[in-house]
């Protein structure tokens, strides 16, 4: 009887200890589009642009693209993405080629294009839709030296043409004298150079063993090419060309002759 009674009374009591602790929820995971904004936001960044400019990602397209009307001249193209680990930059010229560079998302894509003028179609495309975004600018090339190195490129070309089979060609310019090396295997070659800015450069060949294998000579910077046979004994060859000068500029080229 006194064991119900004592059961009866336990029953009607309330425990009024403390509260517990509430159990911390974790925040949260983000949403596709909050992860597809923080995405832009870095686009934004690595361009140095507005998320709302031309050639930025956007809701309805994730890709960026631009196609522009442009006049002859030098530019710099850039493309950037983020959410993904890289992503292609792809160039269409007037002539409907496509020209495509991939690229890693850890920095942003800097392309330097002389144009002809005309329509010039940009597009940076992720390997994946939302969350990843990717962008493009184009803008006046800023930079005096790579439109200097793309005159000296134009200006080599036409004057070692044609290209010829198995040749290994370079240039150069500059104020001192030039050291410049081919990788070329063991055998025999004719050494084509072109200089211009000067009246006469000295040339001279050696294998990267130091071996010489054209000893100096005088070549005059008329406009014609000086041809040469190198044989070398052992693999490339170190052209030693100069003295340099403010408008001194120099192509050069081996081609194999095919002898024993």
């Amino acid at each position: 009887m006194a064991a119900a009674v004592l059961a009866m009374s336990l029953a009607g009591c309330e425990y009024s200890g403390p509260d517990e602790p509430p159990v911390p929820s974790s925040p949260p995971p983000a949403t596709p589009s909050a992860a597809f904004k923080e995405n832009v936001n870095e686009v934004a960044r690595l361009l140095e642009a507005s998320p709302t400019d031309p050639g930025m990602p956007s809701e309805a397209e994730p890709a960026g693209k631009l196609s522009l009307d442009l006049a002859p001249g030098d530019y710099l193209v850039t493309g950037a993405c983020a959410g993904v680990y890289g992503a292609k930059l792809t160039l269409v010229k007037p002539d409907g080629v496509p020209e495509a560079t991939g690229f890693e998302c850890t920095s942003r894509l800097d392309r330097f294009v002389r144009h002809d003028g005309g329509l010039l179609t940009i597009s940076a495309v992720p390997p994946t839709g939302r969350p990843a975004a990717t962008g493009v600018k184009v803008q006046a090339n800023p930079d005096r030296r790579l439109s200097e190195a793309e005159d000296l490129s134009d200006w080599a070309a036409q004057q070692l043409q044609p290209p010829m089979p198995g040749e290994l060609r370079g240039t150069s310019s500059g104020n001192t004298t030039t050291t410049a090396s081919l990788s070329a295997p063991p055998g025999h070659f004719e050494l084509h150079l072109v200089c211009a800015g000067l009246p006469v450069a000295e040339l001279s060949v050696s294998t990267w063993k130091g071996a010489e294998v054209l000893a100096p000579v005088q070549v005059p910077c008329g406009g014609s090419v000086f041809k040469v046979p190198v044989v070398l004994p052992t693999e490339g060859a170190d052209l030693r060309i100069g003295p340099g000068g403010p408008d001194s500029r120099f192509a050069y080229r081996l081609v194999p002759t095919g002898q024993p």
